[in-house]
């Protein structure tokens, strides 16, 4: 047991080193207001009516968790969903950076795959490297995704952080002929990168991209030049049309009262751009270009997909993470259905 606190201690220095822990920066008072979304790209009112229903009894209000933002519209009579999208979709999760090396202590959804699991949907979970670059990445999903059972259902990717790039990369790369993936469901992506990648590039490179890890092979450094923001613009700019599937993010931006250890200097770091953001990425480069905006929640970079008090019960005082996450991505995925459907 001694040693088991020991490795949950040394990993949450990880955590903080991870998070830039030399920056000190003050953050921006007043923060402009969000900007309008498409009408036909904007299902947050969706979301909110399938997500809030389904949240367990005796849950604290949907709306301390999912936020209203400005712009978004009334409930729907008959919400955008799918209730039987387990029979016809499976679902598969890719992770983010750093998310092998932080196995078996933390993985991203755990909870959410139960929960699925129990609703009868068919959940595999892809553990991308978690210091590959996009393209090892894309790769990585190629085999095991071909590696699968042939079956008529597609896959929808529910994907977190940088493994939203990782499987923006594998669906114009290499599903485009086989269409295996129908949609995409973005929890805190990296759709365009994060200024945090140019500022730690360095710091990354020295310390994290070569230190040694169980079960995480080392990186080239190219991993975190592949979260710059100027190269996911350039991938972008090279890549947008034919990204063909549907991708629906949820939004990460955390109140400062639900920033977790692990994530506030970050959050602060990025609070000089924008107070709106959840201790890694800016809302608005969590943003997909052409895709559909789900929701916003309240919740840090770590919280929105990572049930950390279950997975370090004994640090579970240096974070904030009282977020519905099961209920939270079975209605995106049933949103998502909706929006195949129709």
């Amino acid at each position: 047991m001694a040693c088991a606190e020991a490795g949950r201690a040394a990993l949450a220095c990880l955590l903080a080193l991870a998070a830039g822990c030399t920056l000190f920066p003050a953050p921006m008072a007043g923060p402009p207001p969000f900007p309008g979304v498409a009408p036909e790209r904007d299902l947050r009112a969706d979301y909110r009516a399938v997500a809030c229903a389904r949240l367990p009894e005796g849950s604290p209000p949907c709306e301390s968790s999912l936020r209203r933002e400005p712009g978004e519209g009334p409930l729907p009579f008959e919400p955008l969903r799918d209730a039987g999208a387990a029979s016809r979709y499976r679902i598969g999760f890719v992770p983010g950076l750093f998310a092998e090396c932080l196995a078996p202590l933390l993985r991203p959804f755990a909870d959410a795959e139960t929960a699925l699991r129990a609703s009868g949907y068919d959940v595999a979970y892809f553990p991308v490297p978690g210091r590959g670059s996009v393209e090892a990445n894309a790769r990585f999903l190629a085999e095991r995704i071909d590696r699968t059972p042939a079956d008529a259902r597609p896959w929808i990717l529910v994907t977190y952080s940088k493994g939203l790039a990782d499987a923006l990369e594998y669906v114009v790369t290499h599903s485009r002929e086989n269409n295996r993936v129908a949609a995409i469901v973005s929890f805190s992506g990296a759709a365009l990168g994060s200024p945090l990648a140019d500022v730690l590039e360095s710091s990354y490179r020295e310390y994290l991209a070569g230190l040694p890890l169980p079960r995480c092979p080392a990186g080239s450094g190219s991993e975190i030049d592949d979260m710059k923001r100027a190269s996911r613009h350039q991938w972008w700019e090279r890549n947008g049309s034919r990204v063909t599937v549907p991708v629906l993010g949820v939004v990460a931006t955390a109140s400062p009262d639900r920033v977790s250890f692990g994530s506030w200097t970050t959050y602060r770091k990025l609070s000089e751009i924008d107070p709106r953001n959840d201790g890694k990425i800016l809302w608005n480069d969590q943003l997909v270009p052409g895709g559909y905006l789900l929701g916003f929640v309240d919740a840090d970079h770590w919280s929105i997909a990572v049930p950390l008090r279950e997975d370090l019960p004994a640090l579970s005082f240096l974070f904030h993470d009282d977020i519905p996450r099961a209920a939270l991505v079975e209605s995106a995925i049933e949103v998502a259905a909706g929006l195949l459907r129709r």
